[in-house]
């Protein structure tokens, strides 16, 4: 790690390649989805459930990663080999655990899962079927969400994209041809789609091994450890891992209690829940991209305790943030306009609920990025236990019994239960940018070298 001076030009040669990845990573569900349709809506609502069940686990394995990423980035300011080596493995570590439990969980648990979820035996089937493949894409993903988040901060973000690339066509082509029989191969339908996409995830693997081994990491074989030992090496970088996992748990767990309180909304103001929390997560990936990548180099460059460049660097990749955020909020204002096209098909009642809400929906992203940032830099700083307090404060105390109470009791307009989501984000923004104005997040990282 050098000591050249950091600016917006190093925060977009990490980001567009973690944004593209995630972009990418939400391409293969839709082609997923594409080629499933043509089985029918039976297989649909099976893969449905299938994906809902180890969502949370992948979600879970992507939560620890993030942890992984911060740790070897301060690290790798510190150009210590001994904490890259440490953070590397620690993660790896970390991440088969958390895949083993959860696949022994499907492997124990899948029956009763899938039929709490559907009393269809047919859909029930190919569930559980899809679940017990999709377990050997579970521990493909634990494997390369690790060397994926070390490359990231280690700078070598262009490789992990590459793998992403490869992948995405293998795996579309290798399951049409499973799902359907083309080309000499058998026809076996929902399954071949879950052959399909963990056949490409071990070749995804393949080729992220290949590159750790024909490159210069050789210092990933050295005996020594941060903490002397694997056990103490690996709890530390636990606690640290934890609350941005814990963090993850609960906005993820809040979402699902919203998202069912908010089915009990008239059909058309849950029609326009539904299509509007789906655009507010995509293309808060280009902000969340951009913020990772802050956080990767505010890690390097308190690992090199180099104090003097933080203000100025922050403050200029905060603006860039700001700047995306408006062009996420000028593409929220014409929503009406474009859903017109890209949904022909919705009731003029579903659209104008979008329009009662648009004021607060163009506000969202301004207060959401800046939050995005903070959280982003304190966990960093490694101040993730304070980010976590703050979104579970306000998740837990105000969004979700706020929820429960405009929509179930008081039966409120759906502009009042869409301000929460808004309300929630002010209250979070006040601790995060006291936190940041304060300065206590600027310390000296104290790696053991």
């Amino acid at each position: 790690m050098t000591n050249k001076p950091i600016n917006n030009s190093n925060v977009y040669s990490l980001a567009w390649p973690i944004g593209m990845n995630a972009i990418l990573q939400q391409a293969i569900l839709f082609i997923d989805t594409i080629l499933v349709g043509g089985l029918g809506e039976h297989a649909l609502a099976a893969m449905g459930i299938a994906v809902s069940v180890a969502g949370l686990i992948l979600g879970l394995l992507f939560a620890f990663a993030n942890g992984t990423q911060i740790l070897v980035a301060q690290a790798y300011g510190a150009s210590s080999n001994k904490a890259l080596k440490s953070g590397f493995w620690s993660g790896l570590i970390v991440g088969l655990i958390v895949a083993i439990i959860g696949i022994a969980f499907i492997v124990l648990m899948q029956d009763t899962i899938v039929g709490k979820l559907t009393d269809n035996a047919d859909v029930a089937s190919m569930a559980s079927s899809y679940l017990l493949i999709t377990t050997v894409v579970i521990a493909g993903v634990a494997l390369c969400q690790n060397i994926s988040v070390y490359l990231y901060a280690t700078n070598t973000p262009r490789i992990p994209l590459y793998s992403k690339l490869l992948e995405l066509p293998f795996n579309a082509l290798i399951s049409y041809a499973l799902i359907y029989g083309e080309w000499g191969f058998p026809e076996l339908g929902l399954k071949g789609a879950a052959i399909g996409s963990a056949v490409a995830v071990v070749m995804r693997s393949v080729f992220l091994i290949y590159y750790l081994l024909t490159h210069n990491f050789n210092y990933l074989l050295t005996a020594s450890w941060a903490k002397n030992s694997v056990s103490a090496t690996v709890v530390q970088h636990l606690q640290n891992a934890l609350p941005i996992a814990g963090t993850f748990i609960s906005m993820n767990f809040a979402f699902t209690v919203c998202m069912t309180t908010y089915s009990q909304l008239g059909i058309y103001e849950f029609a326009a829940f539904t299509i509007l929390l789906i655009w507010i997560r995509t293309s808060g990936m280009l902000v969340t991209a951009w913020s990772q990548a802050i956080g990767i180099l505010v890690g390097r460059l308190l690992g090199q305790n180099r104090m003097e460049q933080l203000d100025k660097f922050v403050s200029g990749a905060w603006r860039i943030a700001l700047v995306v955020s408006l062009a996420i909020a000028v593409l929220y204002a014409i929503t009406p306009w474009l859903f017109k096209y890209i949904y022909p098909n919705l009731e003029p009642k579903t659209l104008n609920v979008i329009k009662t809400i648009l004021p607060l929906l163009i506000l969202l992203p301004l207060v959401r990025s800046s939050n995005t940032v903070c959280g982003n830099i304190l966990r960093a700083a490694g101040q993730a236990n304070y980010a976590f307090m703050v979104h579970v404060t306000t998740q837990w105390l105000f969004t979700v019994p706020m929820t429960l109470l405009f929509v179930l009791v008081l039966d409120m307009s759906v502009i009042w239960v869409f301000g929460i989501i808004v309300v929630e984000e002010l209250l979070k923004a006040l601790p995060f940018h006291l936190r940041i104005a304060s300065g206590i997040w600027k310390q000296r990282l104290k790696l053991q070298h």
